[in-house]
């Protein structure tokens, strides 16, 4: 017998304190990449590894979620919103989906990150090795600020914080990338109220009761927007042309000219100069005699007469410009695991 689609949470309750000031105007989860919410990327990553139905969790800046993503059809998902008056944490705000989720194995992602991920490969993974629950990992980029998990060679994770298992083989250092596949057991770890974690409750009372998590290694394109110097390089690599989410194009009507993502009538005035590498969102505006390059303006934003913006965030009401060119630099990875 052929088993329904899975379903999924994704997690978009959070307060963005490290992405402010750009999270005083909108959630993060609606931040624009490209010129399409943050969050409309997990969604289409969902919808192509067959997922009809998600939830979410929301708190701050909460109301302001569904109609956007009403205006992005939802990309094509029928969505459950779970508002939280107060914030319930990764695992407190899984527990009061359980009705939604119990009845069969299930995606939750962060809504904070950007990848270009295969989830139904990610899911065929974790069936093949029947675990209670599977991380997608990536190497620990060294002296990074990401915490290490060890994987040994049949793809298992044998270290998790205080935790350790026995192992076989090779153990390699991993981070978590903030997507996971989990089986209803989950809710067995986890308290039935309340503010919880998933990761240190939840994980590690699994992890000590003996029961199989997986690690499912990716080395693709991921980005954790966490700060404004996070969130310009995420769209300074699309503008670049060196990373193209396949699962989402930019807004109808939005063209690439030239390194430069022209939103709906944003206009450049005579006199001006902008790119390369720049994303106008729908309206945005640079007037005569501004320069901009390596930036990003939002809807309806302004780069007004004679302003030099370089590695800049534009929005109607910031402009945080000169952001350090050695933040915009990735972390090289450490070793691939095997």
């Amino acid at each position: 017998m052929r088993r329904p689609p899975p379903r999924a949470m994704v997690l978009a309750a959070g307060l963005g304190t490290r992405l402010r000031p750009l999270t005083n105007e909108l959630p993060k989860p609606l931040v624009p990449v490209a010129n399409r919410p943050l969050v409309s990327y997990q969604l289409a990553l969902l919808r192509r590894a067959g997922v009809h139905q998600a939830a979410l969790n929301l708190h701050h800046l909460g109301k302001l979620i569904p109609p956007a993503l009403a205006g992005e059809n939802s990309c094509g998902l029928e969505i459950t919103y779970s508002p939280e008056q107060t914030i319930l944490g990764t695992g407190g705000g899984l527990v009061r989906l359980h009705e939604f989720l119990r009845d069969d194995t299930f995606f939750l992602l962060n809504g904070d990150v950007l990848c270009d991920l295969d989830l139904g490969r990610v899911l065929r993974f974790h069936r093949e090795r029947r675990a209670c629950a599977t991380m997608v990992v990536r190497p620990l980029p060294a002296g990074g600020p990401y915490t290490a998990l060890g994987l040994d060679e049949r793809q298992q994770l044998v270290q998790f914080k205080d935790v350790t298992r026995p192992a076989r083989g090779r153990v390699r250092q991993v981070m978590f990338c903030g997507l996971h596949v989990l089986e209803p057991t989950v809710f067995d770890f986890l308290p039935a109220s309340g503010f919880s974690c998933i990761n240190d409750q939840g994980y590690r009372a699994m992890l000590a009761a003996g029961l199989p998590v997986a690690g499912y290694a990716y080395r693709g394109p991921w980005f954790d927007l966490g700060t404004p110097a996070d969130y310009l390089r995420a769209n300074l690599e699309i503008a670049s042309g060196r990373f193209r989410p396949s699962q989402l194009d930019p807004p109808p009507g939005d063209e690439w000219r030239d390194g430069v993502l022209w939103g709906r009538e944003a206009t450049a005035a005579p006199g001006s100069r902008v790119g390369p590498q720049v994303i106008l969102g729908a309206g945005a505006r640079v007037d005569g005699g501004a320069e901009v390059s390596q930036s990003v303006l939002w809807p309806g934003a302004r780069a007004t007469a004679g302003a030099r913006l370089q590695r800049a965030v534009v929005t109607p009401v910031n402009v945080l410009a000169e952001i350090p060119p050695e933040a915009l630099r990735p972390t090289p990875p450490g070793p691939a695991p095997r």
